[in-house]
């Protein structure tokens, strides 16, 4: 095995804790398992040619808050 560390989410910890207690289980044991199955029943990468054509770009202030959308328009 090959010993490593990740970064998740708080409400993810406390979920994993949660469930985790609950089968008693270990973490790295349920985790492991969710992703030796994620591995095996789900693609990792999409090629591009797949996503051509399904999303409509947006204006670059759409999706920006304000104070980021006033630094784009300070670029430009």
């Amino acid at each position: 095995m090959v010993k490593t560390q990740i970064q998740i989410e708080e409400w993810q910890y406390d979920a994993l804790k949660g469930r985790c207690a609950r089968e008693s289980r270990s973490m790295s044991d349920f985790i492991r398992e969710s992703l030796s199955q994620a591995l095996k029943h789900g693609r990792s990468t999409v090629a591009l040619s797949e996503l051509a054509g399904k999303y409509a770009p947006n204006s670059a202030d759409d999706d920006l808050k304000s104070h980021d959308a006033g630094w784009v328009q300070s670029i430009r």
